[in-house]
């Protein structure tokens, strides 16, 4: 009885990290408010230093009327352009769902806020399938065979 209760505790263990990792995450965009950076390379900064996934979601903290969050396309990104929009967020907190693996691009339209840094590019990746041979249970390994001199 005692064997079966460690077995079931090690699947219950095994499933609550499994699930952790799969987890959707809350990014707050630049740790803090989206806003006039200090540097042009302040949001490319931050995100480089993060693992975005399909499922996770980012967060635009800003103040309604003095920015702004459009997604955009990759010209767009680059050009600091709003010719061909996806979708305009114009209250904050704007929380924005990552459902698939691709680039997103984000920027301000607000004045030239975007040339001066107010822009994101990030990289959602998609999860790996879960592994059929993963097991956290193995079986104990053979006793070693006697040998006699």
């Amino acid at each position: 009885m005692e064997r079966k209760f460690r077995h079931v505790c090690r699947l219950v263990l095994l499933f609550a990290f499994s699930l952790g990792s799969v987890m959707a995450r809350d990014h707050i965009v630049g740790n803090s408010k989206w806003s006039i950076p200090t540097s042009n390379s302040f949001y490319s900064n931050w995100a480089s230093n993060r693992a975005f996934m399909v499922g996770d979601y980012l967060v635009f903290r800003f103040e309604m009327g003095f920015y702004n969050v459009v997604q955009v396309s990759k010209f767009d990104y680059e050009n600091c352009s709003t010719e061909n929009p996806y979708r305009t967020f114009l209250s904050g907190p704007a929380r924005v769902s990552l459902d698939e693996g691709s680039d997103y691009y984000f920027i301000c339209t607000i004045g030239n806020y975007c040339h001066l840094g107010l822009r994101l590019l990030i990289s959602v990746e998609k999860p790996e399938p879960p592994s059929q041979n993963n097991s956290s249970y193995a079986p104990a390994p053979a006793p070693a065979p006697n040998v006699s001199p």
